[in-house]
């Protein structure tokens, strides 16, 4: 089973994560509590907002720059073997 790196599964992680965020900071109201895990969710991963916000609707193609969002999730894509293209896929590496 190879582990799933998509552009789509990187929203769904940070909308997970953002949601998590969220609920640990109650009773702050829930709007201004996700605008504030959002922005130190993207300042974690060192992106820029376009990239963050690519990121967030499930757009972004670039795969050194998906590799840190995931890095800033504590998931290593390299750990699994796994490189990130610039298409929004992932290709294999070979060990050694």
């Amino acid at each position: 089973m190879q582990p799933d790196f998509s552009p789509d599964m990187l929203k769904r992680f940070l909308r997970l994560r953002v949601d998590m965020m969220v609920r640990l900071s109650f009773p702050s109201p829930s709007r201004s509590a996700e605008k504030a895990a959002r922005a130190e969710l993207r300042q974690r991963c060192d992106v820029t907002r376009q990239e963050f916000w690519d990121a967030w609707q499930g757009s972004l193609t670039k795969g050194r720059v998906r590799a840190k969002i995931w890095a800033a999730l504590w998931v290593d894509p390299a750990e699994f073997r796994i490189l990130l293209t610039d298409d929004g896929g992932q290709e294999m590496r070979d060990a050694g």
